[in-house]
């Protein structure tokens, strides 16, 4: 007999063999899954006892510094004496950032003034209806004009229409307190910087000086097509030759 027949089958066989190679294979794999499973349990169980065992280590530990604690405070020269000014010192700023993030302007009272070129932000923030916004805008065009000429200029600082103008005008004196233009001396980007001056007439302005030499007066300055009558008006109390 040939020893490969051993292993001939019938198929009712042969299917019966393959089901029973499945069992097997299943039944090794729950074995390896529950021993698997049982590992991570003893693992835990272990985990558990070193947790348990640092938690009353850890409550020793704050025992014994609880009760050094208790005996610091009981001695004039502990540390936490030597603590304590820094913790006034922290109290101290914090109020101070607190008061600093509260300061209060006071606003004026009818018949005070202040004055209309001298004044920074924050006293013009005295006057009733005007806030951080609207001085920041007065100071900053201000400082473009070299000073004001006149209250009626603040009509010309974005935001203030005439209602607002009547309101805060009785609170404002005026003064001789303004910079003029040196027209003969100054550059084309410094005398463009001036609010009441175009690129054009500042070209015309730098052309002139050119041809003829300084310029004398504002009278050559109307003859130029870049200047009306309103222009020059504007512009002759800053003008200096």
């Amino acid at each position: 007999m040939n020893w490969k027949e051993f292993f001939y089958l019938q198929r009712e066989s042969k299917v019966a063999v393959t089901l029973l190679l499945i069992l097997i294979v299943i039944t090794l794999f729950f074995n390896a899954f529950n021993y698997s499973v049982n590992s991570s349990e003893i693992v835990l169980r272990h985990n558990d006892s070193i947790i348990n065992e640092f938690k009353s280590i850890t409550a020793q530990r704050r025992t014994t510094h609880s009760g050094n604690y208790v005996n610091s405070q009981q001695r004039p020269d502990s540390a936490s004496s030597v603590n304590k000014p820094s913790t006034n010192a922290n109290v101290e700023n914090q109020r101070r950032f607190t008061n600093n993030n509260y300061v209060r302007i006071e606003k004026l009272s009818p018949g005070e003034t202040i004055s209309l070129n001298s004044s920074d932000t924050t006293e013009w923030k005295k006057i009733p209806g005007i806030g951080s916004s609207y001085s920041t805008r007065i100071v900053k065009y201000r400082t473009l004009l070299g000073g004001f000429i006149n209250k009626n200029q603040l009509l010309e600082v974005y935001g203030i229409d005439s209602e607002m103008y009547s309101r805060i005008s009785p609170y404002i004196t005026e003064d001789p307190n303004f910079t003029k233009i040196k027209v003969n001396e100054l550059e084309f980007n410094q005398l463009f910087r001036h609010p009441y001056l175009n690129y054009g007439q500042v070209q015309a302005i730098i052309n002139l000086r050119d041809k003829k030499g300084n310029i004398s007066s504002t009278n050559e300055l109307s003859m130029l097509d870049e200047f009306t009558k309103d222009d020059i008006s504007r512009l002759q109390p800053y003008l200096e030759f």
